[in-house]
């Protein structure tokens, strides 16, 4: 059966949580595990916050189940109307916006971590940094001091 309720406890290790239901006189549950994606091989890792509004899916008996995910809600309103938008929007202002109907990619983010190559259109965009040299009118800089990658 379906139940509603809020999350109000989380176990980052083994990627549980505990949900007061609403329809119990607000009984807890035990810990249910929260759906994810992918976990063999592949492996994708998100967690409701505590005060999380989330969607259960318990036995006869709301002993065992599973957090299907987090819904919105009047207090919690969508952050975007568009069926054409992907949207991934984090509480430290951090944003991952898809744009299908035009092909866009936006991505604000404060700091940005780059672990390998960074290829652009076929072009090694560090390797070009690292050789490249300055034609000048008088003179040809010399090549950079400090490798980009």
């Amino acid at each position: 059966m379906l139940k509603f309720g809020i999350v109000i406890n989380i176990d980052e290790s083994k990627a549980q949580a505990r949900v007061q239901f609403y329809d119990e006189d607000e009984m807890s549950s035990y810990w249910l595990s929260v759906l994810q994606s992918k976990t063999l091989k592949d492996k994708f890792y998100i967690l409701p916050d505590t005060g999380e509004h989330v969607v259960c899916l318990m036995d006869e008996n709301s002993e065992e189940g599973v957090i299907l995910g987090a819904i919105y809600s009047e207090a919690d309103t969508c952050p975007i109307s568009s069926k054409d938008k992907i949207l991934a929007k984090f509480s430290d202002g951090t944003s991952i916006e898809i744009d299908k109907s035009q092909g866009n990619l936006t991505i604000n983010v404060i700091n940005f971590k780059l672990n390998g190559k960074f290829i652009l259109n076929g072009i090694d965009l560090a390797e070009l940094f690292n050789s490249h040299n300055h034609n000048e009118t008088d003179s040809v800089t010399q090549t950079p001091n400090q490798r980009l990658l």
